[in-house]
């Protein structure tokens, strides 16, 4: 069995407070692409094992689609075991949601390959253990999400017409080192931007592609900044913004 992991793009992302048990909530609006990690899942006689074909730094316990796997078999009592061949094609600490994409794939694959029948909201109670981006990975379709991740609400966006260049040197951003350093936040308005992105108008549409995290990003990965810097001299100023935590820099432009 082989199922595809699709990378998620946040396209507006303001950070609006920090809570209680020291996570922010969120105010988000996320949209799906089509690169893609290639998740290959093998029976064995008991195993569960994860291997990371072209990133062997991936493989291990911690890694997302393992602990799901993991999880599965033994809540559900499962006597086989599943070898997980990842390919890897959406970069590591990109902003693009490849772990938890590749969680959610497992989720759903899982699901099918020892037939569990589970429901897609019982699949969706199960990837809230694996993340704040895995039960929007699972989601699939244009959302506003809010929160830590987990209140999903659908938005009709149409980018039929732009076309959407990833720029990603592979720097490894941490996320919590992010929110760690955040000094300001919530500079954004959720309202503004879904009137934005709604639009099909590319001047509009632009308009609403946030990100709160830019700043900090910049300020601890220079490197992340002259990237930025260097898509806006070489693409155009409009439409230039980086995704999730960093480090992948998004030009989105009029399809050509």
């Amino acid at each position: 069995m082989i199922k595809k992991a699709y990378a998620k793009l946040n396209l507006f992302l303001n950070v609006k407070d920090k809570r209680d048990d020291g996570f922010h909530n969120l105010e988000m609006i996320n949209i799906m692409i089509n690169l893609a990690d290639e998740l290959e899942f093998i029976p064995t006689d008991g195993e569960v094992k994860v291997v990371v074909m072209n990133n062997k730094s991936l493989n291990g316990k911690n890694n997302l689609a393992y602990k799901v796997a993991s999880y599965l078999k033994k809540a559900y009592k499962i006597e086989t075991g599943v070898k997980i061949l990842i390919y890897k094609n959406i970069p590591v600490g990109g902003g693009l949601g490849g772990g938890s994409s590749d969680a959610a794939c497992a989720l759903l694959a899982l699901n099918e390959f020892w037939n569990l029948g589970l429901s897609f909201d019982e699949m969706f109670e199960l990837a809230k253990k694996f993340g704040s981006d895995t039960p929007y990975c699972l989601y699939q379709e244009p959302a506003i999400v809010t929160g830590v991740g987990f209140d999903i609400k659908p938005i009709d966006i149409d980018i039929s017409n732009f076309d959407i260049s990833l720029y990603n040197r592979g720097v490894n951003v941490s996320t919590g080192t992010i929110f760690k350093n955040l000094k300001s936040y919530n500079k954004f308005s959720l309202e503004d931007a879904i009137k934005a992105l709604q639009s099909k108008d590319y001047k509009e549409f632009v308009k609403g592609l946030k990100n709160d995290l830019e700043e900090t990003v910049f300020e601890l990965y220079p490197e992340v900044k002259n990237q930025y810097d260097t898509v806006k001299r070489l693409c155009g100023e409009d439409g230039v913004f980086m995704t999730g935590s960093g480090s992948t820099i998004i030009k989105i432009s009029p399809k050509k």
